[in-house]
Order: C-alpha cells, then structure tokens, then sequence
C-alpha cells in the first residue's frame, strides 16, 4: 500500500512538471500581435492573440468605469488568468522620474530599471520580491510610463493563484508585452482653457474655467451624472485636490461616508452658479483630509435636480484654490 502511494505522489509530481513544462512553453512562444490602446488610446501595447480588453463589472447603482482612468485587458490559459490593469495617476514626469520612481518605498520591495527611453516615451518596470500569494489577484509587474505629454500612467500585471506555478512566465510574458509600449494618440491638454461640459438631461452645459494643468472627467448613468475635476501635479509632490460635481437626485455627502459628525462643522459663505451657498467644512485628521461640501437644489435646470459640489484636498489652503474654480461656473 505504501508503495502505491509512492508511486501515485510520484506520478502526481511528474503530471504537475509536465503541465508547468507545456504551459511554459506555450506563454514562451505566444506571439504578440494583437495591438491594443491603454486608456482611451493614450498608449498601446501588444499583446497575445487571445488578450480582451474588458471593463471591470460595475454595480448596477454606480457609473460605469471610465475609459480615460482605467483599462483592464485580459488573457486567460486554461484555469490561470493573466490582467494587465492600466490607470491614469494624475501626474506629471520629468527627466528625473526615474530618480523619483527609485525613491519610493514598498512592502513588496521592487526591483526597478529603465525599460525604455526614446520616441518621447520613458517607461520603468517595477518587479515585486515580495507576493501576496493570498490574494485572488497577485502582481507580478509594474510598469510607469511618462507619455509624449510629459503625463505618467501605470500598468499592472497580475495573475490568478492557478498560475502563481507559472509565475515567472507570466513575468516574463507581461515584461515582453511591455517593452511593445508605443505612442497614443490621445494628448491631454494642460492648458488654461474654457471648457464646456453638457448636463444630463437637460439642453444645457456647465462652463468652467480651468487653471492650467486642471482637466475634466465625467462619468454618468441613465439617471445621474457625476463631474470629476482633477488636477496634473508633480510626480513626487504629495499633495492632492480634487472638486466633484454630481447632478441627480439622489445625492450622498461625502461627510456621512467618513463617519464625520456634523457638529463639527464649520460654514462659510460662497458663491455657485451665482446664489450664496453655505459651505459645510470638515477636517477628517485619520486621513489628513479637508471636505468642502453642500448639496444644491437646482429645479431651474430640472425639477426636482440636486446638485452636490464637494471639494476635497490635504491641503487646508488648496480648498480656496478650489472654491475660486468652483464660484467661475457658469450654466449655459
């Protein structure tokens, strides 16, 4: 009996060599000819015939996920799954990111080089030590990309505890992918600018006037709309704004999601859309976070409309900074 049991962890063995073996071979030799664009074509890759770009699943209540923050291409072989998740950082590189990238600190202690550097794109791949074999989705690779615009963007590689047997293949595959890193076409502008946007729903548009290196994305469902205003920065510059800008009916305070008691609050008069407006303003200190907040109704634009203006940094003064862009609004 001992024997057969021998003889059955033996064979067992020799399977699990040989598939590990096959599959190798077979990521080893996949030819990457399937062309394929990063955030709304800001960059491309090539990747395996059988990769797919494919949005993550939003929640029925909530936006669908935004082309220009994020992309999720998929390949999957057999039971193993290899997803490459690309999103928009909001900042800005220089000749020196590389610097700025070696600097950084990680648990998962990478090991990082310059990939490439020509044609106005420079790209540092960034390789884990350390793996969250735990994990439903382990990264293996990283890649930060300055694009012709001087704008940084990152892409992850991850795989599936199936094929954490085949890990260093699929490190090699995603590394090979992400040296086929070329130009988009898509340039973001930084510029100072009038922008017009249009509301859901109705036949008119919001007006902003962005300082430079600002710029607008919007996300809606069939009932909603949602106006993120975001701000390019620096890549090692710490601090963060952030305006958003939501049009329904239905709206949250942004307060409430942090557990922010309302007496805490402090007001202070402004402008939107030019009526006073008492501001809400909070400091959550567990996040160094400031919140300025109110929800507006606004039935001249549509019965029954409620509009909710938040303006969020970790910076005290930036909040001024952001209420300036905020009272220029304009509805046309």
């Amino acid at each position: 009996m001992k024997k057969h049991k021998q003889l059955f962890f033996t064979f067992s063995l020799l399977l699990l060599v040989c598939i590990q073996t096959v599959y190798g071979q077979n990521l080893k030799e996949l030819k990457l000819d399937n062309k394929l664009s990063v955030l709304n074509d800001k960059a491309f890759f090539n990747f395996p015939a059988a990769a797919v770009n494919s949005a993550r699943a939003a929640d029925i209540m909530s936006a669908d996920y935004n082309k220009n923050l994020e992309t999720r291409i998929v390949l999957d072989e057999d039971k193993m799954k290899l997803v490459f998740f690309a999103q928009e950082l909001f900042l800005i590189g220089d000749k020196n990111l590389f610097d700025d990238v070696s600097k950084e600190e990680s648990k998962l202690n990478f090991q990082k080089k310059l990939l490439s550097d020509k044609d106005q794109l420079l790209s540092i791949l960034c390789t884990p030590t350390v793996f969250d074999t735990a994990a439903d989705a382990i990264l293996i690779n990283r890649l930060i990309v300055k694009t012709q615009d001087n704008t940084v963007f990152q892409i992850d590689a991850y795989i599936n505890p199936e094929g954490f047997k085949l890990k260093n293949d699929f490190t090699d595959l995603s590394k090979r992918v992400f040296e086929t890193l070329s130009k988009g076409t898509r340039i973001i502008d930084k510029s100072a600018r009038e922008e017009s946007q249009k509301i859901l729903g109705t036949k008119k548009d919001f007006k902003f006037s962005l300082p430079e290196n600002y710029f607008i994305t919007v996300d809606q469902k069939y009932d909603f709309q949602v106006f993120h205003v975001h701000k390019y920065r620096a890549y090692n510059d710490t601090g963060f704004v952030s305006i958003t800008i939501y049009v329904g009916n239905h709206p949250s305070y942004f307060y409430k999601e942090y557990d922010i008691d309302i007496n805490t609050a402090k007001k202070v008069t402004g402008k939107f859309l030019n009526e006073n407006v008492d501001w809400l303003n909070f400091y959550y200190a567990e996040e160094n976070l400031y919140i300025r907040e109110q929800q507006i109704p606004k039935d001249n634009l549509e019965k029954g409309l409620i509009l909710h203006v938040a303006m969020l940094s970790n910076i005290e003064t930036s909040i001024a900074d952001l209420s300036k862009i905020v009272e220029a609004i304009k509805v046309k």
